[in-house]
């Protein structure tokens, strides 16, 4: 079957195909500049305050045959990773002449002032209400209102009535968006399209949505510079503020073999397309540190395009879901066309931004070790905001004892060195010895010899350190009730 030469996607049940460099642009620009679609708003171009939010509905998320619409940032997504989307602007959302729920919530707590963030919050809290019905939920908590809006920011309301609005959405249980939107051909068309490999080869581009894992890996054999795209949270920030500008793309997709997470004995496996939303559920059950973790990892908006494998190929030294990983004695399985290998990623960063990944080799998924019973384990992040920021610095320790004998220990930092580092002399220093705070204290006095923070806009040096060394004492202090006495 030969590729395609074109994206599909539709927006508000209205079909587009596009091809060329056309399909680099944004999602929100070809929504305001080239439909008049001009409810999205864009405010910081980043993907953190939410002005822009959608709703966004892939083929590869159907449930039951019906179309599952999750908010996305449309400031930082390509047109590219849209094929076989249906998207959602806040024009969508209106009934004929009737508002939607969300919109008459808004207007009935009088939860907007200028206005301007209004549309992404409807569209937000639209997703919240949307996923409340298909839980056969009647109604959305406080709770759940505020962890699910982190991702869109307002500076006149104070909140208050925007909460109070989500908390009264009436939900229809027979009619959602997916009822309103339901269509069995688009279904079918999508179906079909995201079979079908995507070439796009004109306009001075080349982008490649390969329908298959064996068409990723020959395409990345012939083409090793090609720029591999998961979910795009990064590479559209960079792309927005002029740091990259990447014509020769790589979109995996429609690759549903990278779509799997399962659990297989004591470890978990995570493919490189497994969203953070989706593997959420899974994390809560398996791994509790690593569920409760992702509450403040990112916004819905983010989570539902990002992948754990995409955070840890990025290397970043504030990587937030490494440190786990590495504590989690996780390694990365590596494929090209001829070869696969599982490399340890406590082995896989070479210095700053630099990995062991071979050109011609695309990170598949991740194995990490579940926690085991007895185990203690973790997570810790500081950062200016508590939700949706990046680390000054991130914790993260795994202990499993014997009595009052530590027998094994994992200690990780992010935001101290070129990489997320792992603390070997720290974790060898503690094996064998008794748990105690005499012990952590010493680590923690020792510190200074063990890691180097530098300075910067997060935070100074100085800072860094304190943050290491009450990190250290706060794992002690959590997890002492849990030892033996």
């Amino acid at each position: 079957m030969s590729p395609r030469s074109s994206i599909v996607f539709h927006v508000n049940s209205r079909r587009f195909q596009v091809s060329g460099r056309d399909c680099l642009r944004t999602l929100a620009e070809f929504l305001r500049r080239e439909h008049g679609l001009t409810g999205t708003k864009v405010v910081c171009a980043e993907g953190d305050c939410g002005a822009c939010t959608v709703l966004c509905a892939s083929i590869h998320q159907a449930v039951g045959g019906r179309l599952r619409y999750q908010a996305v940032n449309s400031c930082i997504l390509p047109l590219y990773v849209l094929d076989a989307c249906h998207v959602i602007t806040v024009e969508g959302l209106q009934d004929g002449a009737a508002l939607h729920p969300v919109q008459t919530a808004l207007v009935e707590n009088f939860a907007a002032q200028c206005g301007y963030c209004t549309p992404g919050f409807a569209c937000a809290m639209t997703a919240l209400a949307e996923e409340a019905r298909r839980e056969g939920r009647t109604a959305v908590s406080e709770k759940k209102a505020r962890n699910e809006l982190t991702g869109n920011l307002c500076r006149c309301t104070g909140y208050d009535s925007i909460l109070k609005a989500a908390q009264t959405v009436r939900l229809d249980p027979t009619r959602g968006l997916a009822e309103r939107y339901h269509n069995t051909e688009r279904i079918r068309e999508f179906t079909e399209l995201s079979a079908r490999s995507v070439a796009i080869e004109s306009g001075g581009v080349a982008v490649f949505l390969p329908a298959s894992l064996e068409k990723a890996l020959e395409l990345r054999k012939r083409l090793p510079g090609l720029k591999v795209v998961g979910g795009a949270t990064d590479l559209g920030v960079l792309v927005n503020k002029g740091l990259e500008s990447p014509v020769a793309i790589l979109s995996l997709q429609h690759v549903a073999q990278l779509r799997l997470v399962r659990r297989d004995g004591g470890w978990a496996e995570v493919g490189a397309g497994v969203t953070l939303s989706a593997l959420q559920p899974f994390a809560e059950e398996q791994a509790p540190e690593l569920g409760r973790l992702l509450n403040v990892f990112a916004s819905p908006q983010i989570k539902n395009r990002a992948t754990m494998v995409g955070n840890v190929v990025n290397a970043s030294p504030v990587g937030d879901l490494i440190p786990f990983l590495l504590v989690s004695d996780a390694d990365l399985t590596l494929k090209s066309a001829d070869a696969e290998r599982a490399v340890p990623l406590d082995g896989f960063y070479r210095g700053y931004k630099r990995t062991d990944l071979r050109p011609e080799e695309l990170a598949t998924a991740i194995r990490f070790r579940l926690p085991s019973a007895g185990s203690l384990t973790r997570l810790y992040k500081a950062s200016r905001r508590k939700d949706l920021d990046i680390s000054a610095v991130a914790f993260a320790a795994r202990l499993e004892l014997e009595g009052r004998v530590i027998r094994s220990a994992r200690v990780a930092f992010a935001g101290v060195a070129p990489t997320v580092v792992r603390l070997k002399e720290l974790e060898e220093e503690w094996t064998g010895a008794e748990f105690s705070r005499a012990l952590f204290e010493l680590s923690a006095r020792r510190l200074t010899s063990l890691v180097s923070p530098i300075s910067d806009v997060r935070g100074s040096r100085e800072f860094r350190l304190k943050l290491c060394r009450n990190f250290l004492l706060k794992f002690h202090d959590d997890v002492r009730a849990e030892v033996a006495p």
